[in-house]
């Protein structure tokens, strides 16, 4: 069964001009009926006369009154009002705006029901209209009738269903709207998961090598009674230096979700200090690289080399063959600033990736800035990270 679908409350003012269209054709209607009366004589019995003009406003009326209510009882309504258009000119606008209120829910059963009563009322109406002038109705003036009814109601159905199908159509399109908007979230959320897994995978190595570090050289201090002052500050400078170190990645760690099946050891990471191998891999980039990688955080520095590379990545999906620009600059006690800027020339082809889900979320990890700028002719993204995770 095909229903009608859900849609907002129509505003009042929609309901105020549909009332003011039925009720401005009711009363030609009603004015042309009285005039083809008087024309015909038909007010040589003026009391019969008045009596069916009164029931024609009456009538009217209630029809006006009662048809704003037709979406909490549709077919009720739309029966009651064609029983009313065949004794009331004023009520017929009305009533047909009723038809094509339920013709929208494009229900068959309620059509046929409401077009049989319109069809058997008139007909009645007519046919009885005919015996208060004492003479049978003529076959074929009942004929032209039902067919002259037929074709404007089927024609007011035809209206209703298409405004019924079309408010269909916009809820469906909307419906599936919120669906690949729900999908790209969870698509994101997903994308930024997996980041945040081989970030803390990226950190845990790391702060697993400091740890062993920071041990080794506690242990030295503990069992070498031969060290003397110079040798003994060093090695507390270097058990100091790799506990900072380890808490800042600690902390680093502590930001991102660690995936529990991911426990298995990788290779190291890439820093910054790799980023020659990675441009030679890389056409027509033009860097500018001017950064002291001696006391640059070495955390900072993995999450650098793979913002880089994920930039690399994008420029080619989006420009493939077009010059690239990057710049890497920063200096201790400032910020570490990434510029990656190439041409629009294609739109990627293929689902969207999400390489930018995967920058903004290292970035926000270790509490950096990513902006993104997308014009029609040129892609940048500029990201600022802390020289230090300390």
């Amino acid at each position: 069964m095909t229903t009608a679908p859900t849609l907002a409350r129509r505003p009042i003012w929609g309901e105020a001009w549909r009332l003011a269209v039925a009720a401005a054709l009711g009363l030609l209607f009603f004015v042309i009926n009285v005039g083809f009366s008087l024309d015909l004589g038909a007010d040589g019995d003026s009391a019969r006369f008045a009596g069916l003009v009164l029931l024609d406003l009456a009538v009217g009326v209630i029809a006006h009154v009662v048809f704003p209510f037709r979406r909490r009882a549709p077919l009720a309504i739309a029966v009651g009002l064609a029983l009313g258009a065949a004794v009331s000119s004023l009520a017929a606008p009305a009533a047909l705006l009723a038809l094509v209120s339920l013709a929208t829910r494009r229900r068959p059963g309620e059509i046929a029901a409401t077009v049989i009563v319109w069809v058997a009322a008139i007909t009645g109406v007519v046919a009885g209209g005919f015996d208060l002038l004492g003479a049978p109705a003529p076959a074929a003036d009942l004929a032209l009738t039902v067919g002259i009814l037929l074709v404007v109601l089927a024609a007011t159905v035809a209206v209703g269903v298409s405004i019924g199908a079309r408010r269909a159509l916009v809820v469906s399109l909307r419906e599936r709207a919120l669906l690949v908007e729900e999908e790209q979230r969870l698509r994101e959320a997903a994308a930024r998961d997996h980041e945040r897994t081989r970030i803390a995978r990226e950190m845990h190595d790391v702060l697993a090598h400091r740890l062993s570090l920071t041990a080794m050289h506690a242990s030295a201090l503990r069992y070498r009674d031969d060290l003397d002052d110079g040798e003994r500050a060093a090695a507390v400078e270097t058990v100091h230096e790799n506990a900072r170190g380890a808490l800042g990645e600690l902390r680093g760690i502590l930001a991102v979700v660690r995936d529990p099946e991911a426990a298995d050891a990788d290779r190291p990471q890439p820093t910054l200090a790799d980023l020659d191998e990675l441009l030679a891999t890389t056409d027509d980039v033009e860097a500018r690289v001017e950064v002291d990688l001696a006391t640059l955080a070495p955390a900072i520095g993995r999450h650098a080399y793979r913002i880089v590379q994920e930039c690399l990545t994008n420029a080619r999906r989006h420009a493939p063959g077009a010059a690239v620009t990057l710049r890497v600059t920063g200096e201790p006690g400032d910020r570490l600033e990434i510029d990656v800027a190439n041409p629009m020339f294609a739109k990627p082809s293929g689902s969207p990736g999400f390489g930018l889900v995967g920058i903004e979320e290292r970035t926000r990890a270790v509490g950096g800035t990513t902006e993104v700028t997308a014009g029609p002719r040129v892609h940048r993204v500029h990201v600022t990270l802390p020289w230090s995770l300390a």
